[in-house]
């Protein structure tokens, strides 16, 4: 069966793939997390974590086949999770089943952590940052309306507790 006819296909092994994946993940003190889901996944050198693959990314943990693709991967901001958390790179083992998505991204059913390696100089945060030297990135029009949002939202809470 073709990948590009059905992308959403559960296969015990792709083709062509070692089975080694990248994944960029928050470091916070000595703890290895999840940049999508915070402190509610941790991972570990040598520990194996488990979550069944299934289309749609209705679960799984997600890899890159290569180093390049995890270090351009964009983790979009999440409530709850560690998008400005300083980050690393992990290289794993991973087990099958697997779904595989297009870009080089892959959910796998077991994941091993087995080397933690530093991010290049000039990564920042969710992409290799294009900011000329000395220049500070620009929050995006997103990032100003979630903080927004959030303000608004603590205000309310403290109109409501009576500090207003």
């Amino acid at each position: 069966e073709d990948f590009r006819a059905n992308p959403a296909t559960i296969r015990d092994e792709i083709i062509g793939w070692s089975g080694t994946g990248y994944k960029v993940v928050a470091k916070v003190g000595n703890r290895l997390l999840s940049i999508w889901a915070g402190d509610r996944m941790e991972y570990a050198l040598g520990v194996t974590v488990r979550d069944e693959a299934r289309p749609k990314h209705a679960g799984g943990l997600y890899v890159c086949k290569t180093e390049g693709r995890a270090l351009r991967h964009r983790v979009p901001a999440r409530r709850g999770g560690l998008f400005f958390a300083p980050r690393v790179l992990l290289r794993c083992r991973c087990e099958g089943p697997f779904v595989e998505y297009p870009g080089g991204k892959v959910a796998c059913t077991a994941l091993t952590p087995v080397e933690v390696r530093p991010m290049p100089s000039g990564y920042l945060h969710s992409e290799v940052a294009s900011a000329l030297p000395g220049a500070l990135p620009r929050p995006s029009e997103s990032l100003r309306e979630e903080t927004s949002a959030l303000e608004a939202e603590v205000a309310e809470l403290e109109r409501r507790l009576g500090y207003r």
